[in-house]
């Protein structure tokens, strides 16, 4: 039996590093990116976006590191079923489902931040449009996952 401390830490980590990317990615989304777009012309936008997405970057990759040492401690917990990734029950999709868009969000982030820019032969006006749907489909992914996280833990409270 885990103590209810270190159980209420590994928790407490899993929230924080899921409000450190998601947050990172909205507030990137909302805020900072319509601001630098309608104050600074071009060229200084994309410099200043590569370096906001590279600082933004490092705590992504910590996060997805966190989340998923975390993640994996939590579902061996009960009522948490024994494989990774089943369908057997209510719960069990929910968690199925919340793993693969984390997987697809993790793929994203590490194309948009590695891959994208190096890419050759693309025109930069096409990079940004793709860059900028991946982010915004990283958010969609991102606020889905906290809704079925939410859902699962209403399963879980409910009586059986």
């Amino acid at each position: 039996m885990v103590s209810p401390i270190i159980l209420t830490l590994i928790n407490f980590l899993h929230e924080i590093f899921t409000i450190i990317w998601i947050g990172g990615m909205l507030l990137l989304v909302l805020v900072i990116m319509p601001v630098l777009k309608k104050q600074f012309k071009p060229e200084e936008f994309e410099l200043l976006n590569k370096k906001i997405r590279s600082r933004l970057s490092i705590f992504v990759y910590i996060s997805i590191v966190v989340l998923l040492i975390t993640g994996l401690i939590l579902s061996k917990l009960p009522p948490v079923s024994n494989s990774f990734f089943s369908f057997e029950n209510t719960y069990s999709i929910i968690l199925s489902i919340k793993h693969i868009l984390y997987f697809l969000m993790i793929a994203i982030a590490v194309f948009r931040g590695t891959i994208l820019d190096r890419l050759e032969g693309m025109n930069t006006d096409v990079k940004h449009k793709l860059s900028k749907v991946l982010l915004l489909s990283n958010v969609i992914f991102a606020i889905a996952v906290l809704f079925l996280s939410s859902y699962a833990g209403v399963l879980v409270s409910l009586p059986i």
